[in-house]
């Protein structure tokens, strides 16, 4: 009896962690954010949520019309923000940033951060919402990437 309820326990628990694994790794689509687009604007914090699976942020920047706009985004882990040596209380409300993100696919204001570069140079550069598992680079870098090499002269 004994053994079978040790196998009824380890069974379950399998069963779990399968059950568990689809939502996991459906988690970190980038479905509905364009991650072949790249906006930029200077910003003022006006939010960070810093939590795990991810951060999100929330920066007030200028709208279209010349006019203040909230912009949400979802961010990167505490232990992606950690490893390149950022902590919680390095991100104040009212400071002012330059910021890069992938857009929204549905139009929304807001989409998935790309960078942040704080008024004291810091730069942070969000590798979780990286195209293809890659990892982002700051916008200049993707397009000096993207230019194909030209042939000497």
């Amino acid at each position: 009896m004994k053994k079978l309820f040790n196998g009824s326990i380890l069974s379950a628990s399998a069963l779990i962690l399968i059950a568990a694994a689809g939502p996991v790794s459906a988690h970190h689509s980038a479905a509905g954010v364009d991650m072949t687009k790249i906006l930029s604007a200077q910003a003022t914090l006006k939010e960070f949520r810093w939590g795990a699976p991810h951060s999100a942020v929330v920066f007030v920047i200028k709208g279209a019309d010349g006019k203040p706009e909230e912009v949400s985004m979802a961010s990167a882990s505490p232990a992606s923000l950690t490893k390149q040596g950022f902590k919680l209380r390095d991100f104040k409300r009212g400071d002012k940033m330059e910021i890069t993100w992938h857009p929204a696919k549905s139009g929304a204001i807001g989409g998935a951060l790309a960078s942040m570069k704080l008024a004291d140079g810091r730069v942070f550069n969000d590798v979780e919402f990286g195209p293809g598992g890659i990892g982002l680079q700051d916008a200049a870098q993707q397009v000096e990437a993207a230019q194909a090499p030209t042939a000497a002269k």
